[in-house]
């Protein structure tokens, strides 16, 4: 209130054709240094505000005629004005655009309590709720009066042209309460916490004139505080942003005060300098700046302070680029004339052709390809041949040659193989067997290779996505091994390096299975999503995985995002991963070992522990002896475990240590022993002394992980070498307290030490590299040596590329190859490991559990399932139950527009689990009935809920306010992971896409999918279950929405069906018809009225086969759907 406002610029915003443009409405831009005008032509333009100076950003025009309205997010500008709503980027790109039924346009505009919704109102008295991504209406409700003025804080308060403000709920847009403010029209309002301030006319002498006063109401208690008075009549108000009790009123004439709320006493009155009349204000987000806008297009901007700012925190303002300079052109006597540009004639050239002497004879025949005219034969003048299938047919074969290119590099889409399997099209070299040594499309690996570039199979792995999705894409192109591979396409995924060395770390693999069948009541535990992973690694066989569940949780742990452990939104080539993974692995095994917390009773790996020791600790810990000296004598010790030794290099030029410490087990010995003198508390002398630390081994880890730690071209040289700088196998000595560390051969058991020493030797089991590319963003791969039939073997997991390799390989780096984690293991771990104490037996008594996330209370939920009485719990494989599961998207898909106009897919959407049903499926009273109908909470941000085809509608996955059963992710997840291993088969249409987006691997024999069942091999048609329910049960399903108990129950009905039509001898000739009724009907059923008078169909034809003539309409019930045989 004290500080002095005064005018800093004034901006014309007229052009040179059009000088004067009256301007309607003013914004400032939440989120950049914007200013964003509305003008009564329907233009919206923008200024950019800098400290120095006001320029112009954008113009562009958006409305028939005048601009109400403007608001502003994250995606862009949202306005109302002439008849349509329109939002537009702030480069003005218009994304969509509503008009107004019936020619009425609309009024005014607010968001409500989400960033997916806009509240319009219209004037023909109607509100509409708009869904901001889609662009579309997906509500309307009817008023009682023209709504002129909208504003939203936790209440939504609407302004009407009869006086009154109405509140509304900003989630459910009832009324909640409503105050008579003005007898006419309000011109204005605001709120500000449980203040509202209202500024209109009222009637005087039969006349409508504007109220002098500021009228103030409490919300809570829709009581009038005392007004405030403002003589020359309030047109416009706004409440200060930062100063809560603040009040800014203006008048058409371009008198404005700013008073207190509370205080009316304290008042400073100042004239705005408007040419015309006043017609629009608003205050920056910081305070610092308010602008004036007025009917000669003037916009007049004040400020408190000399370098006033828009916001505190703005993002950085996207600009056009600068026109690119023209070269400048130097001529000699030896220079080209074309170096001459042409001039511009105003005259014919002598060098142009006359119309009648040029003709258009278009593009040159394509030569005929070789491999047909080598089968040609010719019948008198004309030539025949067969088709060699290498071009599609009626192809224009010139546009074909030209856009070919060389992709052997890459699979073929599942669907283009088996069109060529069914259609005879002949495959090309990419499709090698798979006993081939390049069956993976990859080079084998040479030395030689290695030296001269990066190989194909080091070489980053990007999914490509078809018309029919990430379902199409060959990964078994990539992996002939019997290992599963990570995909990509996920965010944070260069953890599936480090995520694969976990995997095969025996005990800890045993650990993280072990505790998935233990009961934890965490959310977002870290340990179990890699219990999860692991069991999906071990079925997979060979089929691809991905880790979303696990990277879901470890995305909402707030120590990754503060040690900066996330994947950057846009990634650059100078990002380092190998400093990310290094931090990853330390701080995942930290998590590990607070999720499982004091566990020291479980002994894995039996040795002589001097102390209670973790599981984790018995896998990865060193127990180091942490020691202080300080100056004046006084020496502390403490026992410390970490899990990670990071490696620390000597300086450069420093003397030797006790070993050669530009050797490999040099450095590592010096990293683990490591001596520093730095300034420490000490408790002897009560003050910050000169002390010195050093660190001994008691005890050496059965699994040494090394995080390589090396930044610096001098460090990475070390491991340049030809000859391998890691070694193979080393031995850690012990003797009288020190330790020695000593490079080994790959078979070789002894070491230089005296006969009371103590050994420990170690075999290098899993190396992680970065793959750096010039200009590529660099990723990371992991070599493993794993135990198969044959013998320890080395292998190669580049995401979904699995592959082997010769083990030097491992060992071996380059410029392009930058080495960031080691992992050695105790040669007789395998031998003495003991994972007996570990929980190994599911537990069907799991199913019977329900953790429920809702705060409303259990009664007034709505349940529809039926837990399992403990006599049903499945205790042997081939339990059959049928599931269904329904999704919503958590992103969109980010796709590109070719040149040609095909859409590609960069990135898919992003959907999550949503809601999951699992029914009884075997015979009995029971039959149908659902033991599991779960609706899954999420605290992600869900774009989109795809109700058409989800049935979910907004609210549902609300803890707060959602009437069905709510239970996390990790709840639902685990229920299904029981099921599938306590062998239950699973019934369902289109089980493949649900489980891959569940993220769970089930094996096949566990999978009953009647997509699969009703489908003829060499049609590429596949059927949809509603038009398999009309054609073979006669039942109209997902008539609105797709509800997951109905479809699961009609999936359930159709595999009796197939059993029973199987048991008959009549299942082929059923869906032959089946198809041939589709192909009359489109694939897709008619209307209800057609279905019932509908005299044929497959069903009716093959059921009529050896029916007894006496039965007429006989009723039966299969999985509670009743299916009705139509008389012959």
């Amino acid at each position: 209130m004290a500080n002095f406002w005064k005018e800093a610029r004034r901006v014309g915003m007229g052009t040179e054709e059009n000088p004067i443009q009256p301007l309607s409405t003013i914004t400032f831009d939440p989120l950049e240094e914007l200013l964003w005008t509305g003008g009564e032509n329907g233009n919206i333009a923008s200024l950019y505000v800098d400290v120095d100076d006001v320029s112009r950003y954008t113009s562009f025009p958006a409305h028939a005629s005048r601009v109400r309205k403007i608001l502003l997010n994250d995606q862009g500008l949202f306005s109302i004005g002439g008849k349509n709503i329109r939002h537009t980027t702030r480069r003005g790109i218009m994304k969509w655009s509503i008009g107004v039924d019936g020619g009425h346009g609309p009024l005014s505009m607010s968001f409500t309590n989400t960033t997916s919704e806009l509240l319009v109102s219209t004037s023909n008295r109607q509100m509409l709720l708009i869904n901001l991504f889609r662009g579309s209406i997906i509500k309307q409700m009817d008023l009682d009066d023209d709504v002129t003025v909208m504003k939203q804080s936790r209440l939504i308060c609407c302004g009407t042209a009869s006086g009154k403000v109405v509140v509304r709920d900003p989630r459910t847009l009832k009324t909640e309460n409503y105050i008579q403010a003005h007898t006419g029209t309000i011109s204005d309002l605001d709120i500000s916490g449980n203040i509202l301030i209202t500024c209109g006319f009222s009637s005087r002498s039969g006349k409508m004139a504007c109220d002098g006063m500021i009228k103030l109401w409490d919300i809570r208690t829709m009581r009038a505080l005392a007004p405030i008075p403002f003589p020359s009549g309030p047109s416009y108000l706004r409440f200060h942003p930062r100063l809560s009790s603040t009040v800014l009123a203006a008048s058409q004439n371009g008198q404005f005060q700013m008073c207190n709320a509370v205080n009316t006493a304290e008042a400073s009155f100042y004239q705005a300098n408007v040419s015309g009349f006043l017609n629009a204000v608003d205050f920056s987000s910081s305070g610092e700046a308010l602008a004036f806008a007025d009917t000669q297009g003037v916009v007049s901007l004040w400020a408190e302070k000399d370098d006033p700012r828009v916001n505190f925190v703005s993002r950085p303002t996207e600009f056009a680029d600068p026109p690119a300079l023209r070269p400048d052109v130097e001529i000699s006597d030896d220079s080209p004339l074309s170096l001459v540009g042409m001039p511009y004639y105003s005259t014919r050239l002598l060098s142009a052709w006359p119309e009648k002497m040029t003709f258009e004879v278009g593009q040159p025949a394509p030569k005929v390809p070789p491999e047909i005219l080598s089968n040609v034969k010719m019948i008198d003048f004309v030539g025949y041949a067969p088709n060699p299938r290498t071009f599609r047919r009626n192809q224009n074969l010139a546009m074909a040659k030209k856009n070919r290119k060389d992709t052997l590099d890459g699979p073929k889409f599942r669907s283009e193989q088996d069109r060529e399997k069914w259609f005879g099209k002949k495959a090309d070299s990419r499709q090698l067997t798979s006993g081939s040594a390049t069956s993976t499309g990859m080079s084998s690996p040479t030395p030689r290779a290695a030296v001269s570039s990066t190989p194909k199979y080091y070489r980053r792995v990007e999914i490509k996505y078809s018309k029919f999705g990430i379902e199409d894409f060959d990964f078994g192109f990539y992996n002939k091994t019997p290992y599963g591979g990570l995909e990509t396409h996920i965010v944070n995924s260069y953890c599936n390096a480090m995520l694969q060395v976990f995997y095969f770390t025996r005990p800890l693999r045993e650990l993280a299975k072990a505790h998935i069948k233990t009961t934890c009541a965490k959310e977002y535990c870290l340990t179990c999503e890699l219990g999860f992973l692991f069991r999906m690694l071990e079925t997979a066989k060979g089929a691809n995985c991905q880790a979303t569940n696990f990277l879901r949780a470890f995305k909402t742990i707030p120590q990754a995002s503060a040690l900066g452990l996330f994947e950057p939104d846009q990634p650059s080539p100078s990002i380092s991963y190998a400093t990310l993974i290094q931090n990853f692995n330390r701080f995942v095994l930290e998590q590990i070992q607070s999720d499982l917390g004091d566990d020291s009773r479980t002994v894995i790996i039996p040795r002589n522990y001097t102390s209670p020791t973790t599981t984790m600790q018995q896998i990865y810990g060193l127990q180091l002896q942490a020691v202080s000296h300080c100056s004046c004598n006084a020496v502390n010790a403490r026992d410390t475990y970490p899990f990670v030794v990071d490696l620390s290099y000597p300086r450069k030029g420093s003397p030797g240590k006790q070993t050669p410490s530009d050797t490999f087990v040099g450095i590592l010995q010096n990293s683990i022993n490591r001596v520093s003198t730095t300034k420490a508390w000490c408790n002897t002398c009560k003050r910050y002394q000169p002390t010195n630390q050093y660190r001994n081994l008691q005890r050496p880890p059965n699994f040494l992980s090394i995080n390589a730690c090396a930044t610096n071209e001098d460090e990475l040289e070390l491991y340049r070498s030809d000859i391998p700088f890691i070694p193979a196998r080393l031995a850690m000595v012990f003797d009288n307290g020190t330790l020695t560390i000593q490079p080994l051969d790959r078979n070789s058991t002894t070491a230089i030490a005296p006969p009371t020493a103590q050994l420990a030797i170690y075999d290098l089991v899993a190396t992680v590299v970065e793959i750096k590319e010039e200009n590529e963003v660099p990723h990371l791969v992991a070599h493993m040596c794993v135990e198969t039939a044959v013998g320890q073997q080395w292998f190669i997991f580049n995401d979904f590329l699995v592959q082997s390799i010769p083990e030097y390989e491992a060992r071996q780096f380059k410029k392009w190859k930058v080495p960031a984690v080691f992992q050695y293991k105790k040669i007789d771990v395998d031998a003495i490991q003991d994972f007996s104490s570990l929980p190994t037996t599911p537990n069907p008594a799991y199913l019977r559990d329900m953790v429920l996330l809702n705060r409303r209370k259990e009664r007034d939920l709505k349940f529809t399932y039926k837990i399992l009485h403990p006599s049903e719990l499945p205790t042997a494989p081939g339990f059959l139950c049928a599931l269904d599961a329904e999704f919503v998207a958590l992103s969109k898909d980010e796709a590109e527009i070719r040149s040609d106009g095909t859409r590609s897919v960069i990135r898919p959407s992003r959907l999550t689990l949503a809601r999951v049903s699992v029914l009884r499926g075997a015979d009995g009273p029971l039959e149908g009935v659902p033991f599991i109908d779960e609706y899954i909470s999420t605290t992600e941000e869900i774009v989109d809920y795809l109700t058409e085809f989800s049935g979910i509608k907004a609210g549902d996955l609300d803890t707060a306010h959602s009437r069905h059963p709510l239970v996390s992710l990790k709840s639902a997840y685990k229920k299904l992971r029981l099921l599938v291993d306590l062998g239950c088969v699973f019934v369902g249409h289109g089980l493949k896409k649900d489980f891959r987006i569940i993220n769970i691997l089930v094996p096949n024999e566990q999978v009953i999918d009647t997509v699969d069942i009703f489908h003829i091999q060499n049609r590429q048609r596949k059927l949809s279950l509603r038009f398999l329910a009309w054609c073979l049960l006669r039942k109209d399903i997902q008539i609105e929405v797709h509800d997951s108990i109905e479809d699961s129950r009609t999936a359930l009905a159709l595999y009796k069906k197939y059993l029973q039509l199987k048991a008959e001898n009549r299942f082929q000739e059923a869906l032959e018809e089946v198809y041939e009724e589709g192909r009359a009907l489109n694939f897709k059923p008619p209307s209800a009225n057609t279905a019932a008078n509908a005299s044929v169909n497959a069903v009716a034809n093959v059921s009529s086969h050896a029916r007894p003539a006496s039965v007429e309409g006989r009723m039966y019930t299969v999985a509670g759907v009743n299916v009705t045989e139509l008389p012959p």
